[in-house]
């Protein structure tokens, strides 16, 4: 292991101790509660690349639960607190999870390879899917998903300002559930468990 993933493992597991004020301060972002309020469409059609390489687009995933989030491998709070939270809710829906697929979708592609978002995912979850494309595909997937994004100049980098909400979508397609990233573990398992029931 290289010396930025053990620092990234150490930075990890520092956020880890602060997840619950985390999400107390962390707040929902309007524009997507803006959007979905009048009544606008969420998802869509696109085109992106799995952690794997592999070519990948709504089809893809016909007929499963998606349980979506966009952030960066290089973000420094909400991504990690929001992977591990998503871990979470996978294990306590129990059989159920099968039946979800969780996606990390990279605002980042500049930076965020196939082969860093496989080993960053798997740090949290291997059930947990990233995806990656060209500036053009993902400013469609993220305006598709009326998401926010605003690139942050520090220094001779940068960091993106970003939606911090969870997308639950329906194997149709149509969007379920929006999570604010305060909300709980075990209050969005029977979201989703109860979602799934009803279909």
């Amino acid at each position: 292991m290289n010396r930025t993933w053990v620092a990234s493992a150490v930075a990890i597991g520092l956020l880890l101790a602060a997840l619950p004020l985390s999400y107390q301060l962390w707040p929902a972002r309007t524009p997507v509660a803006a959007a979905v309020g009048e009544g606008a469409r969420v998802g869509g059609p696109f085109q992106l690349q799995d952690q794997h390489g592999q070519a990948v687009s709504e089809r893809t995933f016909s007929g499963q639960w998606l349980l979506v989030f966009f952030g960066f491998t290089r973000c420094a709070d909400i991504c990690p607190t929001t992977l591990v939270h998503m871990a979470r809710v996978l294990d306590g829906l129990g059989e159920q999870a099968s039946q979800v697929q969780p996606l990390f979708i990279s605002l980042d592609p500049e930076r965020d390879t196939p082969e860093v978002l496989a080993a960053y995912t798997a740090f949290f979850d291997e059930r947990i899917l990233g995806l990656t494309g060209s500036a053009e595909q993902i400013r469609r997937v993220a305006d598709a998903y009326s998401v926010y994004v605003e690139k942050v100049p520090m220094g001779d980098t940068y960091m993106l300002d970003h939606t911090g909400s969870i997308y639950l979508m329906a194997p149709d397609g149509a969007l379920a559930e929006l999570f604010s990233p305060r909300m709980t573990a075990e209050a969005m398992v029977q979201e989703i468990s109860s979602a799934i029931g009803q279909r």
